[in-house]
């Protein structure tokens, strides 16, 4: 293990459980703003100043739970969140990882004490410290995919390096109590092991939380082999330093290990019929905050992410990155699509928040508004498909948010491709890289105006597409769609009245709406 055995301080912040009992009643944790900041202070106080181990190990479990609700509502400020964090943002995902990581330093520092055999009391707790580590571990990890923040190599070496020790003491399957599920070593790393394969950066923050739900009551479902299927399938490397990838069958090195997921396909395919039958996701164990469309499509998602073999890499990498102009900002896209050039952006940061998402539909004019929404910068193709790009952002610039709406025009073209942000990722120092989908089409400027009292009279929007063999859509801002309602459509010199039939998608900025004359 990376983290040693430790020596018990003579006067340890706390001793016992019956002083961390007294610590909680006097912090009275619950509805306090600052609980994540106090609960690592204290973690970090105890480190420093370490009772005997027995004890330790009480300590760190009575903790569990009020570290685990600190997180969750620490995370609400910035999970989910255009990239790059702002400052606040910033600070709350330092805080967040860092109470995981002050709790996981500690279950490990056990774990190497337990497997040096001079701490006897602790052997009857080997496959709990076990899963402890592997837990921790998986929620420091769980607290970059919710900022969508690239996570460095060494987690992964812990992860493995703990997982073969559970496997090669025969205690990988042993159930152990958490929480309000039963787990095992095995189980919780197979917990992010399946989160990493069903690529939370393409989820949003809802899907993300619901994957985590869901995976944490089907990880036990899953075992992981030695020997490959015949056709290949999913494996992660315990000799190396990243997670899982698509394994054939003749790989054949010692150190693989494929996962198994038969069990886990049955129970989707299970709920997924289910649903398309009536059933309330809460009666299927998949809880009460989603819709049976979203459970159904987040579990269509994860089905193909775990189940149907690796697909060819979505954007070839490029020999040398290439420059590529990017717009966001509705307003700025109109004026890229209808030709109108947009203002290059200086380098400096510029926030772009949920609340401007939100308050898009009013589009009062605003020369400060139409400065901040008319912003062009340059970024670096990495790849490209048929229908999108893989783009990467070196310096600070605009924010974006997942499915989000942006333009982009490869070097030398005349016009800009209508996009909306696939998956989003922060690196060091606030790189921004994306993966950004083209919407089907070719997009054109036009307006549209409301006779509803009760929406706005009137603003930009986009015809799409404008293609032979492909209906007409409307890309709106955010608030406009209205089920059934009618609006003035003015493209070019041509005014007609169209009739908002169905909404085919809702994004961060937009809502691409399907029209039919009236």
């Amino acid at each position: 293990m990376v983290l040693r055995d430790f020596l018990p301080d003579s006067q340890p912040r706390l001793a016992d459980l019956t002083s961390c009992e007294d610590w909680l009643a006097r912090a009275a944790l619950a509805g306090m703003p600052h609980a994540c900041s106090a609960l690592l202070t204290l973690l970090e106080e105890i480190e420093a100043h370490p009772p005997r181990h027995s004890a330790y190990l009480q300590i760190l479990e009575r903790l569990r739970y009020p570290v685990m609700h600190a997180e969750v509502e620490q995370a609400k400020g910035f999970a989910g969140k255009p990239l790059p964090l702002d400052q606040g943002e910033a600070t709350a995902f330092v805080h967040a990882n860092a109470l995981w990581a002050a709790m996981l330093r500690p279950y490990a520092r056990l774990l190497s004490a337990a497997l040096n055999g001079k701490h006897p009391e602790l052997e009857p707790s080997l496959a709990r410290l076990f899963q402890r580590v592997l837990a921790c571990a998986g929620e420091v990890i769980g607290t970059c995919q919710f900022a969508r923040r690239e996570f460095g190599a060494d987690y992964w070496k812990l992860m493995h390096q703990t997982y073969a020790a559970a496997e090669a003491r025969a205690i990988r399957s042993e159930t152990v109590a958490d929480l309000s599920v039963e787990s095992s070593p095995m189980a919780a790393y197979v917990e992010v092991l399946m989160l990493q394969l069903a690529q939370p950066q393409r989820l949003s923050y809802r899907e993300l939380d619901w994957a985590r739900k869901w995976v944490r009551r089907w990880a036990h479902k899953v075992v992981l082999s030695r020997e490959a299927p015949l056709q290949g399938g999913y494996a992660v490397d315990l000799a190396g330093a990243s997670g899982p990838v698509w394994a054939e069958a003749a790989a054949g090195s010692v150190s693989l290990r494929f996962l198994d997921l038969a069990r886990v396909a049955a129970s989707i395919s299970a709920r997924i019929r289910r649903l398309e039958e009536g059933a309330e996701p809460a009666t299927l164990g998949l809880g009460s905050d989603c819709t049976r469309l979203a459970a159904q499509d987040l579990l269509k998602t994860l089905q193909r992410a775990w189940l149907d073999s690796s697909p060819a890499r979505d954007f070839p990498r490029r020999a040398s990155p290439s420059p590529m102009e990017l717009v966001s900002g509705f307003a700025a896209i109109h004026h890229a699509i209808e030709g109108t050039p947009p203002i290059a952006k200086s380098a400096g940061p510029s926030s772009y928040s949920y609340g401007e998402a939100e308050r898009f539909h009013t589009f009062q004019p605003s020369a400060e508004g139409d400065a901040r929404e008319q912003g062009l910068e340059t970024w670096e193709t990495l790849g490209e498909s048929d229908d999108g790009f893989r783009l990467r952002r070196g310096t600070q610039g605009m924010r974006l948010a997942h499915r989000q709406l942006v333009a982009l025009r490869p070097g030398g073209a005349r016009q800009f491709i209508l996009c909306h942000v696939d998956w989003l990722i922060e690196g060091p120092d606030q790189t921004l890289t994306i993966g950004a989908r083209a919407l089907k089409g070719e997009a054109k400027a036009c307006a549209v105006r409301s006779s509803d009292r009760s929406a706005p009279q009137r603003s930009d929007a986009l015809m799409l597409p404008v293609a032979p063999g492909l209906s007409p859509a409307l890309v709106l801002p955010t608030g406009w769609y209205r089920r059934a309602g009618e609006l003035e459509l003015e493209l070019g010199n041509a005014i007609k009245r169209v009739t908002l039939s169905g909404l085919l998608e809702r994004g961060f900025d937009y809502e691409r709406v399907r029209v039919s004359p009236s």
